[in-house]
């Protein structure tokens, strides 16, 4: 299941564009000496979907990068800065985030 998780946030070894989103939010949050926590009181958040965007497990949708540019005090253009111009038009959903599997349900006998 790792291994799964793992190919649909790369292609080809490289990082796709929620990952490179994540990892730049990251690196801001930090650059001002926030918190996970700290962020999402700013943004309007639940304490844990900051972290969850970072690791690229939930998108962020328009209002909420506003809502995470607003939070960190700069334009939403720097939230980008790491993503290069795609070379290929995504596919529909393709940016949906990686998703948790559930553990398998027990059978009864």
């Amino acid at each position: 299941m790792w291994f799964l998780e793992t190919c649909r946030k790369t292609l080809y070894g490289v990082p796709n564009a929620l990952v490179l989103f994540g990892k730049q939010l990251k690196k801001l949050r930090l650059s001002r000496d926030l918190s996970q926590e700290r962020l999402a009181e700013l943004c309007g958040y639940e304490t844990n979907e900051i972290g969850r965007i970072e690791r690229a497990e939930r998108t962020a949708s328009f209002e909420g990068i506003m809502r995470i540019a607003y939070g960190l005090q700069m334009p939403p253009a720097e939230l980008f800065k790491l993503i290069p111009t795609p070379k290929r038009l995504p596919k529909k959903g393709e940016y949906k985030g990686v998703k948790k599997k559930a553990a398998p349900k027990k059978r009864l006998p």
